[in-house]
């Protein structure tokens, strides 16, 4: 079996474009609304003709999967420090922690106990190592969410989590999760190529629509996307 899904970008039309690539939405319980599912750019070059300059562009995801968190909460200070801390000294940068860990789906077979479900700390951030829980459904892993009090706008995100290059962790398809709950989450190995700009790790508008669908369920390893002279998408898996 192959250890990575690699996408082979060519781009035939005689302008240089910006290709970027991202993952099918997957699916969470408790259910999200696909406007509450958010998506993240796992990968971003420019590309010129490749009759001209035989230049393409190689995207690899493991196909090992990994669930993700994401916290910009602002740390907690030690209790110690805190009658040290003044009110204008409490207002923190925006930044972000991450964490992974690799993960296996449920498989609905009786009698089997994949490493299925992970838990979640918050302070410091942080995902435990995989172990059973029954219950959750085919093709699903679980995160377990501690209690925790939303802020107005979202601080912690949880969902299915790529490793980029350098071992960066982005969340490829992601929720706000319910506190106190285990957030189940099922992920798919089909990725979508656009043209557009979009660096690696931006949060994008989740559209399918006048992209390449490279879907790795069909037992390929490899899939070319050519972007066509006409403005169209084709692909073919296969060396």
């Amino acid at each position: 079996m192959a250890s990575s899904y690699q996408i082979i970008v060519r781009n035939l039309s005689q302008n240089t474009q910006y290709f970027f690539v991202f993952q099918k939405q997957a699916r969470f319980q408790p259910a999200a609304a696909a406007s509450q599912i958010l998506a993240s750019s796992l990968g971003c070059q420019s590309l010129g003709n490749y009759g001209m300059s035989g230049a393409q562009i190689s995207f690899s995801f493991d196909t090992q999967v990994y669930a993700g968190a994401v916290s910009t909460m602002a740390p907690l200070p030690p209790p110690q420090f805190n009658a040290l801390i003044q009110p204008a000294a409490t207002q923190y940068l925006v930044t972000s922690t991450a964490a992974a860990q690799p993960i296996a789906l449920s498989t609905g077979v009786q009698g089997a106990s994949p490493a299925n479900c992970t838990m979640l700390a918050l302070s410091p951030l942080g995902l435990s190592a995989p172990a059973y829980q029954a219950g959750l459904a085919a093709g699903s892993f679980g995160i377990a969410v501690p209690p925790f009090t939303p802020a107005p706008m979202p601080e912690l995100f949880c969902g299915v989590a790529a490793l980029t290059g350098g071992q960066n962790i982005v969340l490829s398809s992601f929720v706000a999760p319910t506190p106190n709950m285990t957030t189940a989450c099922a992920p798919q190995p089909v990725y979508f190529v656009k043209i557009g700009f979009e660096p690696t790790g931006n949060v994008i508008a989740y559209d399918e629509s006048l992209s390449a669908r490279c879907d790795f369920t069909t037992g390929f390893a490899s899939i070319t996307a050519t972007y066509n002279a006409n403005g169209t998408f084709s692909t073919k898996g296969g060396p």
